[in-house]
């Protein structure tokens, strides 16, 4: 063997084992997993409500903490006005500039903060059952479309070894003509029959295609990517235990599987609550505040520290006082003026620092007009509440309703099931009886190939009929509360 070909051998077996690996087989439980576990558009609003969830309940513990918060404010004041630092009339123009830091933090609002702790776990809770479910109901989806390629891909193969058969007749058959034992027509009939097959083939092809495009799309996965789902060792036949169905029986168990179920329970309690919270609005609230402030103006001066530098003094008109005491005779006091006095101004800082501040103290208020908004809320908590029940009756009725359909569809479909297959078996025997007739000459090509015809319609119509019995018999298990699996 030449070098040459050896490493095409090589390239070749390097192809195949790409080709091989590159295509994906998945099983109906991973196909499954991986529309509950990626997060696809069908999950992702799901998850998206308990997140939110989740940060509502953090807010509702978060107002059990205390409030901080800083101010400030800077303004100047012209002509006549109250200097905000000293609380005196002013007429200069004075700057202030004053800060502030107060918290407040709630002693008793009526147990609303608590209420709506409680109302946000329960309703983080309720979210999640209510992903679950929709995590379940997808799971249908995917199984419905897992199985619609596994009847197609069956149909596909039944077609193809039908379409080998006739090839084989056709051959057998143009011999027979050559040999002068029938006519061109029964010829003829033979390729109307192999032209069907493959017209068949070109239909179950495209119908396996579609079938595995719809599979992805509920994946959410590239519609390119080479995909193959895993063929179940064996399909499960009817048995004696489907007469032992009882619908009560499947419906507490699907009260129990269904997280629906659950999810809706949760809600109506949550909404309970809520309207609870409406009615804190009529509860006296208490409040602890305090604060720390100062501030600083440009007209409070230095008192303690006078600039004499440019003073000047000025004699007034002396004033008679008697001091008995001292003398009898008025004394003359004299008062001199001084002008020319400077204060400075206290630096800004050092203002800061002197005018600190602290207060602190308690605040009641007590609800007595509120324009009805307690009790309208109330109201509006009350329907709410009255909604969300009936819309909890509505799901179980239709699961009821579900349940039963899913029941009496498993006995028909078992039932279809076992006579479809009793049609095809004594359609496949008058079929193996009429090709011996045919080979002898006792029937005709024409004659054959509406045998066969029937023969090929009541095999089609079996494989319908078997998956579409696996089919309800998962719905059923589904609601039992069984995880859907093909072994």
């Amino acid at each position: 063997m030449t070098l040459k070909k050896i490493t095409l051998s090589l390239l070749s077996i390097l192809f195949f084992a790409n080709t091989i690996s590159a295509q994906r087989v998945w099983s109906l439980e991973k196909c499954i997993q991986h529309v509950q576990q990626n997060n696809t558009t069908t999950m992702r609003s799901a998850n998206l409500e308990i997140e939110k969830n989740k940060i509502l309940q953090e807010r509702a513990e978060a107002q059990k903490l205390p409030d901080l918060g800083f101010g400030t404010n800077l303004g100047f004041n012209f002509g006549r006005s109250v200097d905000p630092s000293t609380n005196a009339f002013s007429t200069a123009t004075t700057l202030y500039n004053n800060f502030s830091l107060e918290s407040n933090y709630t002693l008793y609002d009526g147990n609303r903060t608590d209420k709506r702790i409680k109302k946000s776990n329960l309703d983080i809770k309720a979210a999640q059952a209510d992903a679950d479910q929709m995590s379940k109901d997808v799971s249908l989806e995917v199984l419905r479309a897992y199985l619609r390629i596994l009847m197609a891909e069956e149909q596909l193969a039944n077609t193809k070894k039908n379409l080998a058969q006739t090839e084989s007749w056709f051959r057998q058959t143009k011999n027979l003509v050559q040999a002068g034992l029938q006519s061109q027509a029964d010829l003829r009939n033979v390729e109307i029959q192999k032209a069907r097959d493959e017209q068949n083939i070109i239909e179950y092809q495209n119908f396996l295609d579609q079938s595995y495009v719809a599979l992805k799309l509920i994946l959410e996965i590239d519609p390119s990517l080479s995909l193959k789902v895993e063929k179940p060792k064996n399909i499960p036949q009817p048995s004696n235990t489907l007469k032992n169905l009882s619908f009560k029986s499947t419906y507490s168990k699907a009260l129990k599987s269904q997280p629906g179920v659950e999810g809706g329970e949760l809600s109506l309690q949550s909404l309970k609550l809520e309207e609870e919270i409406a009615m804190t609005g009529k509860a006296p609230q208490v409040n602890l505040f305090g604060g720390l402030y100062t501030n600083y103006s440009s007209g409070i001066v230095d008192g303690n520290n006078p600039d004499f530098t440019n003073a000047t003094s000025e004699e007034i008109d002396p004033v008679p006082v008697i001091i008995p005491a001292i003398d009898d005779n008025a004394l003359d006091i004299i008062f001199f003026r001084q002008e020319g006095v400077e204060y400075p101004n206290i630096p800004y800082f050092k203002q800061l620092g002197n005018n600190i501040g602290l207060g602190v103290g308690v605040n009641l208020y007590v609800p007595i007009l509120d324009q009805r908004a307690t009790e309208l809320n109330s109201e509006i908590a009350k329907i709410n509440f009255l909604q969300k029940q009936e819309e909890n009756l509505r799901f179980k009725q239709k699961l009821r309703t579900d349940i039963q359909n899913a029941i009496a569809d498993v006995k028909a479909a078992a039932a279809k099931l076992a006579a479809t297959e009793k049609t095809f078996q004594l359609l496949e025997k008058q079929t193996s009886s009429m090709r011996n007739n045919l080979n002898v000459g006792n029937i005709n090509a024409f004659e054959f190939a509406t045998l066969l015809n029937q023969k090929d319609t009541a095999e089609i119509e079996l494989v319908i009929a078997k998956y579409e019995f696996l089919l309800k018999k998962m719905v059923v298990e589904f609601y039992e509360g069984k995880k859907l699996m093909l072994k």
